[in-house]
């Protein structure tokens, strides 16, 4: 099946809970995948790299991260997204660069990384969290917590 076929069979645009994150898990996400996802649905793109950057560049005096010390402030950070959004979706990317540094430092931070991230409730717009699927493997154990919030392209 072509992949335009697979992202107008996605339906990213109808779902339940509105207020909540999402998961599509996809294989070797190309600039041209993402742009036609985003088009098709209406969507903003928000790389959390350069959104991460952004705010330690402008905001920290301290040249390390220390990213496990400060989740709920990467969880803010997220929501924060949301609230800037124009378009009624956010595709988020590039999460999977804060799941790596957390799955270095401790695999409790990464654990309660992503139950938070799961349980987070009252987004301004639904937020879908793109990750290769290498991650689905890593975070199977915790894929209840997701229930029938997660795609695959």
């Amino acid at each position: 099946m072509p992949v335009i076929d697979v992202i107008n069979t996605l339906a990213l645009d109808k779902v339940e809970l509105r207020d909540r994150p999402y998961l599509l898990y996809i294989e070797n996400p190309t600039p041209t995948v993402i742009s036609q996802l985003a088009f098709r649905y209406t969507a903003d793109r928000i790389s959390y790299r350069e959104n991460l950057i952004e705010r330690h560049t402008s905001i920290s005096k301290s040249q390390s991260l220390n990213l496990q010390f400060h989740c709920d402030r990467e969880l803010e950070a997220i929501k924060e997204i949301c609230r800037k959004a124009i378009k009624p979706i956010v595709i988020l990317e590039d999460l999977d660069i804060l799941l790596a540094y957390l799955a270095t430092r401790s695999r409790s931070h990464l654990d309660s990384f992503w139950h938070n991230l799961a349980t987070t409730r009252q987004l301004a717009c639904p937020v879908w969290i793109l990750l290769p699927t290498a991650w689905k493997i890593e975070m199977s154990t915790k894929q209840n917590l997701w229930d029938n919030r997660v795609r695959f392209l």
